[in-house]
């Protein structure tokens, strides 16, 4: 998002395309026109694609650099690589040409002002002038944002040059391991030692390229975070100090850094036999040896997002601490649920839910049977005996305690409900203004490769009901399949039939079977019906036309056995 004086801008996405929107939401930037667009970058160009080339535009979509580019990406230090008849070259913010197209690469230029280029297979870096600072001849080079210096292999051995392409080390090392520095980047020293592999054995090297710990000194040895570094030896772990010096001893089972998805914590979590025990980013402890098993997530405070640990002690009671470490939530309850990013979340307690904030404060007393919520819902559906409703995150009561069962929609979960009152289904939205009457024995929701409709049954037939509760198929067949726009499959008394979206009959319902090939699969137009009748199938379009009289049972087998043998 760019702020100017008056206006701040938004990219939004369509179906194949991208625009952007002001504040207002009025369209600046039109959907349909550009294939993609990249955030507005820190001097007002934006990146984007159309029509298979790419060039760079600004928001009154102004052509700042033309569209004649195979492939284009965002300015490092000035420069943006681009493509042009499967060579790579370097461009400026006018569009000149600095460096050739010539090389057989996409790179950056980072921390030393150097990009990665290869040619005839080969790689090394050039400078901003497109100069070979470490020659075009290495096996593989590698450089990142945060370290003054680069890497290069020859003859499958790593060593370590400057940014000014001096050579500072022999190629020796099998294997040179990134730290960990922040969220998005990585590097060798500044977060402690480097970890070095060389014939099968670890060492860790400080930034005079020195060998603090020698070769073999641990048969374990993770890369550094916050200049601390988790080892082994002989099946147990400890950890050690940039100085090499043991600040945890050698005698623990297990030792990591808990890990969810891509994130990593700073916090040491120690095993001992079965117990579990929380250190700080400085290898103090913050728990006992009194923890069977943690689950990490991430509440909201005031004013960003914090990651927490969810902890369960061996009286089987939950509680949490921060990633920094601090004691947040007592070991009181019997369940604390995923905050999943929010600032409230539900609990339980003498077997009764309630909502506590991430500080532990009571939000809503712990006097209901079930709390539900979910990631990107905004409310907590509760139930309290037979009945349920909706509150917010700060306890008020959004929807009433009416209804016996409630349910937030796919497509617009923090507005509108799926409802169970006296035993039938519809719809509200959060005022409990009724979209769907609720009259239905049942109503989807989320449907895998489903219609944007709802699926509704009514005194035992099936029909649609649009979002907004407009009767799109009336609830008159036994059963109804929708797997593309153009036919939908109906069943009636065991017979089969196809209809269009006006319900107007293409095949009259009165056949033994009728498939067709699943678009989404096929990735094909839906053009051929398959239809038996009397033991015998034939083939029409999708208007019902007959196409081939007579189909063998082989071509049915091959296309829809799958199928058949489930019915």
């Amino acid at each position: 998002m760019k702020t100017s004086e008056f206006e701040t801008f938004e990219r939004v996405m369509g179906e194949n395309s991208w625009g952007f929107v002001n504040q207002n939401g009025e369209v600046v930037i039109p959907l349909n026109k550009y294939k993609f667009l990249n955030p507005i970058d820190e001097e007002g160009m934006i990146l984007a694609q159309s029509n298979g080339k790419s060039g760079y535009i600004n928001i009154k979509q102004d052509t700042l650099i033309p569209f004649i580019y195979d492939d284009l990406s965002v300015f490092s230090h000035g420069l943006a690589p681009a493509k042009k008849n499967d060579k790579y070259g370097y461009i400026d913010r006018k569009g000149k040409v600095v460096i050739p197209f010539k090389y057989e690469n996409e790179s950056h230029f980072y921390k030393c002002k150097l990009a990665r280029a290869k040619l005839n297979g080969k790689y090394g870096f050039i400078d901003q002038s497109g100069y070979e600072i470490v020659p075009i001849q290495f096996e593989k080079v590698r450089s990142n944002k945060i370290d003054s210096l680069v890497c290069a292999m020859k003859d499958g051995k790593w060593a370590f040059f400057s940014c000014s392409g001096e050579q500072l080390t022999e190629f020796e090392y099998d294997k040179i391991t990134e730290s960990y520095f922040d969220d998005r980047n990585y590097t060798y020293f500044e977060r402690g030692l480097c970890r070095v592999e060389k014939n099968g054995k670890v060492a860790y090297l400080n930034k005079d390229f020195k060998e603090v710990v020698n070769f073999g000194t641990y048969d374990i040895a993770e890369p550094f975070r916050n200049y601390l570094g988790i080892v082994a030896k002989k099946g147990k772990y400890g950890i050690i100090d940039t100085l090499g010096n043991v600040v945890l001893p050698i005698k623990y089972d297990f030792i990591e850094h808990p890990t969810e998805y891509s994130n990593e914590s700073d916090l040491f979590a120690i095993k001992k036999g079965k117990n579990i025990q929380l250190l700080d980013n400085t290898g103090n402890p913050i728990t006992d040896f009194d923890i069977k098993e943690f689950e990490w997530d991430s509440y909201k405070g005031k004013k960003s997002h914090h990651r927490y640990f969810v902890l369960t002690n061996n009286s089987g009671m939950v509680g949490t601490v921060s990633d920094n470490g601090a004691n947040e939530i007592p070991f009181e309850y019997q369940e604390i649920k995923p905050f999943d990013g929010k600032s409230v979340t539900s609990a339980k307690r003498n077997e009764k839910y309630g909502l506590i904030d991430y500080k532990g404060k009571i939000i809503l007393p712990l006097e209901y049977d079930e709390i539900y919520s979910q990631k990107f819902f905004k409310y907590y559906v509760i139930r309290k005996t037979d009945k349920v409703g909706v509150s917010d995150k700060e306890g008020n009561q959004v929807i009433s305690f009416d209804y016996q069962n409630i349910t937030p929609v796919h497509y617009d979960s923090n507005n509108k409900f799926i409802v169970k009152q006296n035993g039938l289904f519809g719809v509200i939205d959060k005022d409990e203004n009724v979209i769907i009457p609720i009259e239905f024995n049942e109503i989807s929701n989320w449907v895998e490769y489903g219609p944007k409709e709802h699926f509704v049954t009514k005194n035992g037939k099936k029909g649609l009901i649009s979002r907004e509760g407009e009767i799109v198929i009336p609830t008159e067949y036994d059963e109804i399949w929708v797997d593309n726009s153009k036919i939908i499959k109906v069943k009636n008394g065991g017979l089969y039939g196809t209809i269009d979206w006006d319900n107007n009959i293409i095949h009259p319902i009165r056949y033994e079977q009728i498939l067709w090939e699943w678009p989404y699969l096929t990735q094909e137009p839906l053009d051929k019906i398959y239809v038996k009748e009397n033991g015998k199938y034939f083939s029409t379009d999708t208007s019902g036309k007959v196409i081939e009289q007579n189909v063998s049972e082989k071509l049915i087998d091959e296309k829809f056995g799958y199928l058949l043998e489930y019915e």
